[in-house]
C-alpha cells in the first residue's frame, strides 16, 4: 500500500505483453519516495561523507537521514558457513528480541539473501526474526551465490516503515564495509559468528534513493 510511504512515490514496473490482453502480465519491480527541497539537501551524500564512511552502497532502496541508531548486528565474514544459516537466523532472532524490548533500533548485516526460504542462499530469518531493524545491508561478497533480493521477502514491512535496504557488492567500487574498524569496536554478544556491538555514539545512515547511493558514518 503506498499510503504506507506517507509522501508521493515513483513506482517502477514491468508488462510482458501477450498477443491475447488477458494473458498479459505485470510486474511489480520497486517502489521509491520522491524528495524534494530541503530534505533532498539533507539526504545529500558529499565526498567527505563517502571517505569518512564505514559503510558505503551503490543500490540502495529507500531514503532518509537516520542518526538514532547505536546498534550493529553482522555475520563474521570471515567464520561464515553457508551450512549454519539456521542457526544465525536463530542468534539473530534472539539480539532482536532483546533490542525490540529496548527500543533499540539496530543495523543488520550479513550474506546473502534476507528472509530467503532456501537457507544456501542467505540467512532465512522471517520477519518476527528482525522485526526491530533499522536498516538492512545484503552482502553480496561471493560467500554466497544468489542474485540480490532488493528486499522482496520483506518488502511490505521495509516499504511501510520506511526500513533502507542496502546492498553491497565488495568488488564494485563505490561499495565497502570497513571490516577492520566494525571487527575492532567491543561486543555486546558474540554468538556462533553473530556479533553485536553497541556504539558510544549514534551513527549516521544517510540513504539518497533516487541515486540509489547511502554511506554509514560515525
Amino acid at each position: 500500500d503506498v499510503r504506507g510511504m506517507g509522501c508521493e512515490v515513483e513506482v517502477e514496473f514491468a508488462v510482458d505483453l501477450a498477443d491475447n490482453p488477458a494473458e498479459s502480465v505485470f510486474y511489480f519491480l520497486q517502489i521509491r519516495p520522491i524528495v524534494v527541497g530541503n530534505e533532498m539537501e539533507q539526504l545529500r551524500i558529499t565526498e567527505e561523507d563517502k571517505t569518512a564512511a564505514f559503510l558505503s552502497s551503490q543500490d540502495a532502496l529507500g531514503y532518509g537521514h537516520h542518526d538514532k541508531m547505536q546498534d550493529i548486528v553482522f555475520i563474521r565474514p570471515d567464520s561464515f558457513d553457508r551450512a549454519k544459516t539456521q542457526e544465525y537466523a536463530q542468534a539473530i532472532g534472539k539480539i532482536n528480541r532483546m533490542l525490540h524490548q529496548q527500543e533499540r533500533s539496530y543495523l543488520l548485516i550479513g550474506p546473502g539473501r534476507w528472509g530467503t526460504a532456501d537457507p544456501w542462499l542467505g540467512i532465512p530469518v522471517q520477519w518476527r526474526d528482525i522485526s526491530g531493524v533499522g536498516a538492512i545491508v545484503e552482502l553480496q561478497d561471493g560467500a554466497v551465490r544468489a542474485e540480490a533480493s532488493q528486499g522482496s521477502h520483506f518488502f511490505q514491512n521495509i516499504t511501510s516503515l520506511g526500513i533502507p535496504y542496502l546492498m553491497v557488492r565488495e568488488q564494485d567500487d563505490g561499495d565497502a564495509i570497513d571490516w577492520d574498524w566494525l571487527l575492532s569496536q567491543e561486543r555486546e554478544s558474540a554468538s556462533g559468528g553473530v556479533c553485536h556491538v553497541h556504539l558510544a555514539d549514534p551513527f549516521t545512515l544517510k540513504v539518497d534513493g533516487e541515486n540509489n547511493e547511502a554511506v554509514g558514518v560515525v
